[in-house]
């Protein structure tokens, strides 16, 4: 199916800022169950510098530096995807207990991010936050692949999600206590899991096409960010979870990016200088495009 996003970012500040350096990261990837077929940032005030790269995850990230005085910015990121209906099956993988193991005698580019997925990072520290979890759904018995799609329900069954509960900020341990957060919080704790139990595990960052219930008009600008994660099975490929609504992703979602954590994709970031206290307003739109209807 082809799906179109636009997610559009709005900074009103109290003073003028004077300065403003940033990155964005709003590009899809290609992937094998998606392919980007246009992507543009719009950015106001113009730009006086702008360059394009991709980041050690194979990310595009967008640097920009705004140097005359503004009191508002918008960013706007529109792309154009085609995505597959169905997630790639789970294939039968290596136990648990065994994936460190092939990991060391594996090689190759796809080995390299999955041992960095095995660390602890700036968002997942290491730590026995979740052995909880883990002795509530221990990994003995299971292979890579299916303890984490067994993960991904047992935390959709046991945390509430509480859009109210969390920010960016909020510890995973204070997660784990009150058993409730948001799609970042849960992708977080499985991942934190996952590598404890020695399977490598990235966070990954997009979107969701949400629908309406039937005979009620779709709000504009009321979607979000999404985010899930990814375990790698130790034989070259990734899987995707998504614990938030214990769903293997398919061609509802768009995958922005993926890193060791939020950190690594974080939508935007930077430095302003100026400013003095600012308002936020983000609106995200995900929209399936109908190819025209052919008569005659």
């Amino acid at each position: 199916m082809k799906l179109a996003v636009t997610h559009r970012t709005a900074f009103t500040y109290e003073r003028p800022v004077s300065q403003a350096v940033n990155q964005l990261c709003l590009t899809p990837r290609d992937t094998d169950t998606q392919t980007c077929l246009h992507s543009r940032a719009e950015i106001e005030p113009r730009p006086d510098t702008r360059q394009q790269a991709e980041d050690r995850f194979g990310n595009v990230i967008v640097r920009f530096d705004i140097g005359k005085p503004h009191d508002r910015s918008v960013i706007t990121a529109v792309s154009l995807l085609e995505t597959a209906d169905e997630p790639p099956s789970l294939i039968p993988s290596v136990p648990v207990g065994e994936a460190r193991e092939t990991l060391s005698r594996s090689t190759g580019e796809q080995m390299l991010l999955a041992e960095d997925c095995l660390l602890a990072s700036r968002y997942i520290p290491a730590g026995e936050v979740v052995d909880a979890l883990l002795s509530e759904l221990p990994p003995h018995g299971h292979d890579v692949l299916g303890y984490a799609e067994a993960l991904m329900h047992h935390i959709y069954r046991t945390f509430d999600y509480d859009p109210a509960f969390s920010n960016v900020a909020t510890p995973l341990s204070k997660v784990m206590a009150a058993r409730k957060g948001v799609c970042q919080d849960f992708a977080h704790l499985a991942i934190m899991t996952c590598r404890r139990a020695g399977i490598p595990a990235r966070y990954v960052s997009g979107y969701l096409e949400t629908m309406p219930p039937p005979g009620v008009a779709k709000l504009r600008g009321a979607d979000a960010s999404h985010a899930w994660f990814s375990v790698y099975d130790c034989a070259g490929r990734w899987f995707d979870f998504d614990p938030t609504n214990d769903k293997r992703p398919d061609g509802q979602y768009i995958t922005t990016a993926w890193g060791r954590d939020y950190g690594d994709v974080a939508p935007l970031r930077g430095v302003v200088y100026g400013g003095g206290k600012h308002r936020l307003d983000v609106q995200v739109d995900v929209d399936r495009v109908t190819p025209p209807v052919t008569v005659g």
